[in-house]
Protein backbone atom coordinates (compact mmCIF):
# COMPACT_ATOMS: atom_id res chain seq x y z
CA UNK A 1 0.00 0.00 0.00
CA UNK A 2 1.24 3.33 -0.89
CA UNK A 3 2.04 6.00 1.87
CA UNK A 4 -1.22 6.66 3.58
CA UNK A 5 -0.34 10.58 3.39
CA UNK A 6 -0.04 10.82 -0.41
CA UNK A 7 -2.34 7.84 -1.32
CA UNK A 8 -1.65 6.52 -5.16
CA UNK A 9 -4.54 7.08 -6.76
CA UNK A 10 -3.53 5.70 -10.25
CA UNK A 11 -5.14 2.58 -9.07
CA UNK A 12 -8.56 4.01 -9.80
CA UNK A 13 -7.33 4.37 -13.93
CA UNK A 14 -6.88 0.31 -13.51
CA UNK A 15 -9.90 0.21 -12.09
CA UNK A 16 -11.63 2.22 -14.93
CA UNK A 17 -10.07 0.82 -17.19
CA UNK A 18 -10.82 -2.88 -16.78
CA UNK A 19 -7.09 -3.85 -16.06
CA UNK A 20 -7.48 -5.52 -13.05
CA UNK A 21 -8.19 -9.53 -12.72
CA UNK A 22 -11.86 -10.18 -11.98
CA UNK A 23 -10.30 -11.31 -7.91
CA UNK A 24 -10.25 -7.44 -7.53
CA UNK A 25 -12.75 -6.11 -10.34
CA UNK A 26 -15.64 -7.70 -9.35
CA UNK A 27 -15.28 -6.90 -5.49
CA UNK A 28 -14.60 -3.78 -6.05
CA UNK A 29 -17.71 -2.87 -8.24
CA UNK A 30 -20.03 -4.25 -5.25
CA UNK A 31 -18.41 -2.24 -3.26
CA UNK A 32 -18.63 0.71 -4.91
CA UNK A 33 -22.57 0.39 -5.59
CA UNK A 34 -23.22 -0.74 -2.20
CA UNK A 35 -21.44 2.50 -1.26
CA UNK A 36 -23.20 5.11 -3.31
CA UNK A 37 -26.18 3.10 -1.60
CA UNK A 38 -25.12 4.08 1.99
CA UNK A 39 -23.57 7.67 0.73
CA UNK A 40 -27.26 8.43 -0.79
CA UNK A 41 -29.00 7.40 1.90
CA UNK A 42 -27.16 8.96 4.70
CA UNK A 43 -27.54 12.15 2.97
CA UNK A 44 -31.21 11.95 2.81
CA UNK A 45 -31.19 10.84 6.25
CA UNK A 46 -29.33 13.76 7.40
CA UNK A 47 -31.99 16.13 5.95
CA UNK A 48 -34.91 13.51 7.80
CA UNK A 49 -37.35 15.77 10.67
CA UNK A 50 -39.35 13.75 12.70
CA UNK A 51 -42.25 14.71 10.94
CA UNK A 52 -41.14 14.03 7.48
CA UNK A 53 -43.79 12.62 4.93
CA UNK A 54 -43.62 8.78 5.38
CA UNK A 55 -43.27 8.13 2.08
CA UNK A 56 -39.94 9.69 1.78
CA UNK A 57 -38.83 7.43 5.05
CA UNK A 58 -40.43 4.63 3.43
CA UNK A 59 -37.98 5.16 -0.20
CA UNK A 60 -34.98 5.85 2.25
CA UNK A 61 -35.68 2.32 4.18
CA UNK A 62 -36.46 0.49 0.96
CA UNK A 63 -33.11 1.85 -0.36
CA UNK A 64 -31.28 1.01 2.54
CA UNK A 65 -32.79 -2.74 2.36
CA UNK A 66 -31.55 -3.20 -1.54
CA UNK A 67 -29.04 -5.64 -1.53
CA UNK A 68 -28.19 -6.16 -5.34
CA UNK A 69 -27.23 -3.73 -8.14
CA UNK A 70 -30.59 -3.38 -9.74
CA UNK A 71 -32.66 -2.83 -6.69
CA UNK A 72 -29.90 -0.10 -5.46
CA UNK A 73 -29.68 1.87 -8.78
CA UNK A 74 -33.88 1.65 -8.75
CA UNK A 75 -34.14 2.81 -4.81
CA UNK A 76 -31.79 6.19 -5.60
CA UNK A 77 -33.66 6.87 -8.50
CA UNK A 78 -37.12 6.26 -6.49
CA UNK A 79 -35.54 7.74 -3.56
CA UNK A 80 -34.33 10.89 -6.03
CA UNK A 81 -38.22 11.38 -7.14
CA UNK A 82 -39.60 11.71 -3.58
CA UNK A 83 -37.03 13.89 -2.55
CA UNK A 84 -37.73 16.31 -5.49
CA UNK A 85 -41.47 16.38 -4.09
CA UNK A 86 -40.14 17.55 -0.58
CA UNK A 87 -37.31 19.82 -2.21
CA UNK A 88 -38.22 22.49 -0.14
CA UNK A 89 -38.50 20.58 3.41
CA UNK A 90 -34.97 18.68 2.35
CA UNK A 91 -33.08 21.25 0.80
CA UNK A 92 -32.01 17.85 -1.47
CA UNK A 93 -32.49 17.96 -5.23
CA UNK A 94 -32.43 15.06 -7.18
CA UNK A 95 -29.84 16.02 -9.37
CA UNK A 96 -27.84 16.31 -5.97
CA UNK A 97 -28.26 12.78 -5.03
CA UNK A 98 -27.63 11.06 -8.50
CA UNK A 99 -24.31 13.70 -8.33
CA UNK A 100 -23.21 11.76 -4.86
CA UNK A 101 -23.97 8.56 -6.15
CA UNK A 102 -22.00 8.91 -9.44
CA UNK A 103 -18.81 10.26 -7.11
CA UNK A 104 -19.01 7.17 -5.08
CA UNK A 105 -19.81 4.89 -8.67
CA UNK A 106 -16.68 6.21 -10.54
CA UNK A 107 -14.14 7.56 -8.52
CA UNK A 108 -11.75 8.10 -11.66
CA UNK A 109 -14.66 10.26 -13.25
CA UNK A 110 -14.68 12.63 -9.69
CA UNK A 111 -10.34 12.81 -9.84
CA UNK A 112 -10.92 14.14 -13.70
CA UNK A 113 -13.74 16.33 -12.33
CA UNK A 114 -11.58 18.13 -9.63
CA UNK A 115 -8.26 17.70 -11.15
CA UNK A 116 -6.76 18.81 -7.55
CA UNK A 117 -4.71 15.50 -6.53
CA UNK A 118 -3.63 17.81 -3.49
CA UNK A 119 -6.90 17.91 -2.41
CA UNK A 120 -8.91 15.06 -3.28
CA UNK A 121 -12.58 14.16 -2.83
CA UNK A 122 -12.50 11.34 0.05
CA UNK A 123 -14.56 8.64 -1.64
CA UNK A 124 -11.73 8.77 -4.45
CA UNK A 125 -9.09 8.22 -1.81
CA UNK A 126 -11.70 5.33 0.29
CA UNK A 127 -11.80 3.74 -3.42
CA UNK A 128 -8.03 4.12 -3.52
CA UNK A 129 -7.63 2.28 -0.67
CA UNK A 130 -10.36 -0.30 -1.51
CA UNK A 131 -8.85 -1.44 -4.21
CA UNK A 132 -4.65 -1.50 -2.59
CA UNK A 133 -6.62 -3.70 0.38
CA UNK A 134 -8.09 -5.79 -2.59
CA UNK A 135 -4.96 -5.89 -5.05
CA UNK A 136 -2.70 -6.76 -1.85
CA UNK A 137 -5.02 -9.76 0.07
CA UNK A 138 -4.77 -11.83 -4.20
CA UNK A 139 -0.97 -10.60 -4.75
CA UNK A 140 -1.96 -8.41 -7.50
CA UNK A 141 1.12 -6.61 -8.93
CA UNK A 142 -0.34 -3.72 -9.28
CA UNK A 143 2.67 -1.90 -9.81
CA UNK A 144 3.24 -4.24 -13.08
CA UNK A 145 -0.04 -3.31 -14.64
CA UNK A 146 0.82 0.17 -13.77
CA UNK A 147 3.72 0.01 -15.86
CA UNK A 148 1.19 -1.78 -19.05
CA UNK A 149 -1.36 1.36 -18.36
CA UNK A 150 1.10 3.83 -19.00
CA UNK A 151 2.54 2.78 -21.78
CA UNK A 152 -0.90 2.82 -23.66
CA UNK A 153 -0.42 6.50 -23.68
CA UNK A 154 -3.71 7.19 -24.04
CA UNK A 155 -4.80 8.70 -20.90
CA UNK A 156 -4.33 12.47 -20.25
CA UNK A 157 -5.59 11.88 -16.92
CA UNK A 158 -3.27 9.09 -15.72
CA UNK A 159 -0.19 11.42 -17.33
CA UNK A 160 -1.17 13.88 -15.16
CA UNK A 161 -0.87 11.85 -11.73
CA UNK A 162 2.03 10.17 -13.17
CA UNK A 163 3.59 13.44 -13.27
CA UNK A 164 2.31 13.77 -9.52
CA UNK A 165 4.18 10.91 -8.15
CA UNK A 166 6.78 11.51 -9.70
CA UNK A 167 7.22 14.82 -8.23
CA UNK A 168 8.58 14.24 -4.66
CA UNK A 169 5.78 15.97 -2.21
CA UNK A 170 6.71 19.33 -0.71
Amino acid sequence: MPDPARPDLRILALADSGLLPEVVQKPFDDWRVLSARDAVSQAVRKRLKPDSDPMLVFMVERLEAADDDRGIFEGIYALAEVVDLHRARTGLHSEYLVLVMAGRLNPYGLLALTSDFDYVPASAIEAARKLWELAEAHGVNVRALLAVWAESGDDLLFERLQAYYETPPP
